[in-house]
């Protein structure tokens, strides 16, 4: 009778743990692939409409209309859209009112919205740094609201909370989906930051920026010149995800593509002439070297590594070699007085910050800065520009935030995820001694890839213990049947 009641029970699927929802709604392969081909046609008539019709705003909306669609449907696919457009900051627009990064964000929050109404899935925010970044914004509006230019300092408060509905809306993506949705989203940034550097450099806006920016560096995506130091980290971490992609990704023709990139993309790193990120990156690559243990345990994953760092340190010696560098880059590279110079120059804000502090303990303002200190700049480092700015509030939600993230990172098993989230999160906090990057978009969009890796390490960590698992249950059936 019990062996009845048992089988009623197994059969019913009572016993066995419910599948979690994603919040993808799932087709069949081929669905998906049909789906793929039929918006790939759709954009490619498009963009027929706009470069041989020239009518600008009747193509746009035939990409724009199916790709809502589609990210309604396919959070995932919204995420890439994303990450393929972010590299290309501001620069790709129309008649100065409308960007490209813009109208994705516009489309991925409301893509967002219906997608929650038609999946419902279960989230639940396991990271208290996500708390703590929607706290910050919260005192960025509050502290706005005595400031001297009302107006803009609210313009910035509400940018704040833009970019911590993103990286909500991001990390509830690559917490609703499977693994594929987190390879995906990186394929499609490094995808995205090599595409736009390329079409750049043929399009010839990176030529018509150079004049543009200070040094004469290479300092453009896309459209209009940016500062040569945020596309440098925009590089960079495109270069770390393709380390981590190709130690992950076993198909091989992403590999090819990957290997591409990391030729590529390290050229790129020394013709923006970024000081900065030249070193952030090249302790970032050495980091992982200091944990011996860890090294031992996975020597396949450092080999790796050192990999990585022969094929970076040959294709830039090749492009020293035989193309050469502009004089500027060169010079601004080797001329130990000028980086002093910039040195002294980036104090004189420090020194700014922690002076205006003593006067305005709940901070300058975003905005009211340059009037309240008589500073040309912002100042260049991620925590004096909090407390400069935010004051000593905001600068403890910041120090809260990086000790939190750092915490997520250490209690991850040991993983490529457990690497990959570490090297992120060491390239931004060593490049936030040198630049500002608390308001930057990619900043707070690969904080939530950190913290969304551990699940995914997690995943692994179990998934690689399972077959041990397996040989000894084995075992002890085996020894229970002889008895």
């Amino acid at each position: 009778m019990y062996t009845a009641y048992a089988n009623v029970v197994l059969d019913d699927g009572l016993l066995y743990e419910p599948q979690e929802r994603t919040s993808d709604i799932q087709f069949s392969p081929a669905m998906n692939t049909m789906l793929l081909a039929s918006w790939l046609v759709i954009c490619a008539i498009g963009f027929a409409i706009i470069f041989l019709a020239k009518n600008t705003i009747a193509g746009a909306a035939t990409i724009a209309i199916p790709t809502l669609v589609g990210m309604v449907i396919k959070p995932t696919f919204a995420l890439c859209i994303l990450m393929l457009a972010l590299p290309t900051g501001a620069g790709v627009g129309y008649q100065g009112a409308f960007s490209l990064d813009r109208g994705v964000g516009v489309a991925l929050a409301a893509s967002f919205f219906f997608n929650v109404l038609l999946t419902r899935p279960g989230l639940r925010v396991r990271h208290k740094a996500l708390w703590v970044a929607a706290g910050m914004s919260v005192w960025i509006g509050i502290t706005s609201l005595t400031q001297p230019n009302l107006t803009w300092e609210m313009i910035r408060a509400f940018t704040q909370f833009q970019l911590v509905v993103l990286i909500l809306i991001v990390y509830w993506i690559l917490e609703t989906n499977q693994e594929s949705g987190f390879r995906w989203a990186l394929r499609s940034y490094v995808i995205g930051m090599v595409g736009s550097i390329v079409l750049a450099i043929r399009s010839g806006q990176a030529i018509r920026a150079m004049q543009e920016t200070r040094d004469v560096r290479y300092a453009a995506t896309l459209g209009r010149a940016i500062d040569a130091n945020m596309l440098s980290a925009l590089i960079a971490i495109a270069f770390l995800s393709a380390i981590y992609l190709f130690a992950r990704d076993r198909s091989l023709f992403w590999r090819a593509v990957y290997f591409i990139a990391l030729l590529f993309l390290p050229l790129m790193m020394i013709r923006t002439g970024s000081r900065g990120g030249l070193v952030a990156l090249a302790f970032t690559m050495l980091s992982p070297l200091l944990f011996v243990r860890q090294v031992l345990r996975r020597p396949g994953l450092a080999a790796l590594l050192l990999t990585a760092i022969v094929i970076a340190s040959a294709s830039a010696g090749l492009l020293v070699e035989h193309q050469g560098l502009e004089s500027s880059v060169l010079t601004r590279l080797t001329d130990l007085g000028r980086a002093r110079q910039a040195l002294e120059f980036r104090m004189t804000a420090v020194r700014y910050a922690l002076d205006a502090v003593l006067i305005w303990p709940m901070g300058t303002g975003y905005w009211s800065w340059f009037e309240r200190t008589g500073s040309q700049i912002w100042p260049h480092n991620d925590l004096i520009f909090c407390l400069g700015i935010y004051g000593v509030p905001g600068a403890i939600l910041f120090t809260a935030l990086v000790v939190l993230l750092m915490g997520t990172v250490k209690r991850m098993p040991l993983t490529v995820e457990k690497l990959y989230a570490r090297a992120v999160l060491t390239f931004l906090l060593v490049m936030g001694l040198n630049i500002k990057q608390v308001s930057a978009k990619y900043y707070w969009v690969f904080l939530s890839v950190v913290l969304a890796a551990e699940r995914i390490g997690w995943w692994h960590a179990e998934s690689e213990e399972e077959p041990i698992e397996d040989i000894h249950h084995g075992d002890t059936e085996d020894t229970e049947t002889e008895t």
